[in-house]
């Protein structure tokens, strides 16, 4: 059996214990499997190859005082497309202490915080001969309300790297009924001047690219069904853009295979709440 499908076994184990989830108070476990056609790392496309995504919290609900966890983030490739690069195992993995903290502003309108610290580890992405490490502080924030929900993430690299990424958008989601939703959303990535050579490469209009900006703006629409509170299935489909012409002109000199201007994404996935 593939490392994916395990994963995807241990996951319906665990939606076996359905039950017994509500003797987990105060503690709480959020498990979701993902397989995705692309792999995009901070407004980047770093795989262009389908790939199988795993995350897990572990925490506790410290009610005045938010919810406290540690979490766990990896990605596998699931083609030996980039033999040379990839390989099937978890080749990229994070992972870190995170803080959950809610603020009801009125009825309907709450403003949900989200501080993470973070290590990054990986294999394989832009240097094949080594290995990497990277931390980060990372802090979200979204403004729950009835109508669009806007938000915005902040992600800091200070060990292995010095960028600075941000990413803006807003998300709205519909309810059909019989617990199915439908979420659109778009989003707009960006970052310093750092950041920007990262995602697009080298400016090869002449210069550099100055403080920065937006790199790539990408539309979400996500389906889903929620059978019960601890349950969701999801799948979803975006269109990734690379924004301005001297950004679009460096993607398109790229040597690199996995570089496009515009990709239509899509994705599959399981999420266990308990």
């Amino acid at each position: 059996m593939s490392w994916a499908a395990r994963v995807l076994v241990a996951g319906l184990l665990a939606a076996c214990a359905a039950p017994a989830a509500g003797r987990l108070d105060p503690f709480f476990v959020d498990f979701t499997p993902e397989v995705r056609s692309t792999y995009v790392s901070l407004g980047k496309i770093v795989e262009d190859a389908p790939m199988q995504t795993t995350f897990v919290r572990l925490g506790v609900d410290a009610r005045a005082f938010g919810r406290f966890a540690l979490y766990n983030w990896n990605v596998s490739s699931l083609t030996d497309r980039r033999r040379d690069i990839h390989r099937h195992a978890i080749y990229h993995t994070e992972f870190g202490p995170t803080w959950i903290y809610g603020i009801d502003l009125a009825d309907g309108w709450r403003l949900q915080n989200h501080a993470i610290l973070a290590m990054t580890f990986f294999r394989g992405y832009e240097d094949p001969a080594g290995e990497g490490e990277y931390g980060w502080v990372h802090t979200e924030h979204a403004l729950e309300n009835p109508y669009v929900t806007p938000y915005f993430y902040i992600r800091r690299c200070a060990i292995g790297s010095d960028y600075l990424h941000f990413r803006v958008g807003g998300r709205r989601r519909c309810p059909l009924g019989g617990g199915v939703y439908l979420t659109p959303a778009v989003f707009a990535d960006g970052g310093n001047a750092r950041d920007f050579k990262r995602v697009v490469g080298r400016n090869v209009n002449g210069g550099g690219w100055g403080g920065g900006g937006f790199s790539a703006v990408t539309f979400r629409l996500e389906c889903g069904w929620r059978p019960t509170d601890w349950l969701a299935i999801f799948a979803y489909v975006e269109q990734y853009e690379i924004v301005g012409k001297d950004a679009r002109d460096a993607t398109s000199a790229s040597a690199s295979k996995c570089t496009h201007n515009d990709l239509t994404i899509g994705g599959v996935g399981l999420s266990f709440n308990f």
